[in-house]
């Protein structure tokens, strides 16, 4: 039985339903779930309580892939009621209706909804269209993600938070490395945890600080150009320097495990990733200063066991740790702080 919703709430589910997408934003979800029951997303607003919206009903119908919608605790017994689905199911698909999400007022209060002008977290990201299409939702929807970007593995498509400004999706047939440096990605997290993770953010991170002071390296230039992208394009940067960022986060594996972190260590592991960047055709000499930044963040650390069995005990430096958290964004989950859209002068 669904939670009451009290006595002013809907007493009943709307005739049709829509199922939740794992990791779909609210908005995306009762837009569709309006339109299921030939109900403007406005009317179907109404229906879980009080909000501001636009007086032009055709900017409300973008709402949802332009900005996150929350609601307070009698809101999202609304919505149970509405959706036909209970409290806990639609929380555990739709990350924005967490507990710590909710809008201020407890029990008892009336229902409420925003659509602040920014999600509160994350980015709206678009959804896998084939994977819309297997789960026949019949259309666009959209995803809330830590990051601007996504892979879906399955079906080699790679989206964003960007919208009207090229394509809307990047089929990865052609750029395989791109997918390879995903898969290497994925195993990283398997084999070590959140220390993999870690490891895979702290590359990247490394890899953005020489985006942006080196855009028209060549391998870089001839991906944005294969996925119909500009190549000083901000959003063809996380796409681009994937596959360095992959191999890197290899290199620095190898680095926490060996675990030679005396100057002489150090300097070997320096001049092996060096080679690596003249290989990648990334100028050392600009490079180096992200590697130095790594290296003195990763100067004491536990390590590895040798056992496979005890691979997700890697423990990382004490200097990544005071800094990296374990959830969130991957410039949030690394020891290197600086955000892609920086001018370098501020990295």
């Amino acid at each position: 039985m669904l939670d009451d919703p009290g006595l002013y709430g809907p007493r009943r589910p709307l005739p049709l339903r829509a199922w939740p997408v794992a990791g779909e934003s609210t908005g995306s979800f009762v837009n569709r779930l309006a339109h299921a029951n030939c109900l403007s997303l406005a009317d179907f607003l109404d229906r879980v309580g009080q909000g501001e919206a636009s007086v032009d009903p055709l900017r409300v119908e973008k709402y949802p892939q332009c900005t996150e919608m929350y609601v307070n605790e009698t809101g999202l017994r609304y919505l149970s009621v509405l959706a036909d689905r209970s409290l806990g199911l639609l929380q555990q698909d739709l990350p924005s209706l967490g507990a710590e999400w909710l809008l201020a007022g407890g029990e008892g209060e009336a229902a409420e909804w925003k659509w602040p002008w920014k999600p509160l977290a994350g980015h709206l990201v678009r959804h896998c269209p084939p994977c819309g299409d297997d789960l026949d939702v019949g259309e666009p929807v959209w995803l809330m993600s830590p990051d601007s970007w996504q892979v879906c593995a399955r079906h080699g498509y790679w989206s964003d938070d960007s919208r009207g400004r090229g394509p809307d999706f990047v089929q990865l047939a052609e750029l395989p490395e791109t997918m390879t440096a995903h898969r290497v990605r994925q195993e990283l997290a398997a084999l070590w945890g959140p220390a993999g993770e870690e490891l895979f953010a702290d590359a990247f991170q490394v890899a953005v600080y020489w985006w942006t002071r080196m855009p028209d390296t060549v391998c870089w230039v001839q991906r944005a150009w294969t996925a119909g992208l500009g190549a000083r394009e901000m959003r063809a940067a996380p796409l681009v320097i994937y596959p360095e960022a992959a191999q890197l986060a290899g290199a620095m594996l190898d680095f926490e495990r060996v675990g030679q972190r005396d100057a002489a260590g150090r300097a070997r592991w320096l001049a092996g990733v060096e080679q690596l960047m003249v290989r990648w055709g990334v100028d050392v000499a600009e490079g180096r200063q992200a590697l130095l930044v790594w290296l003195g963040r990763h100067r004491t650390g536990v390590p590895a066991p040798s056992r496979p069995a005890d691979r997700c005990q890697l423990m990382l430096a004490s200097g990544h740790d005071r800094i990296a958290s374990r959830t969130g964004s991957v410039s949030e989950r690394s020891c290197l702080t600086w955000q892609l859209g920086m001018a370098a002068a501020d990295m």
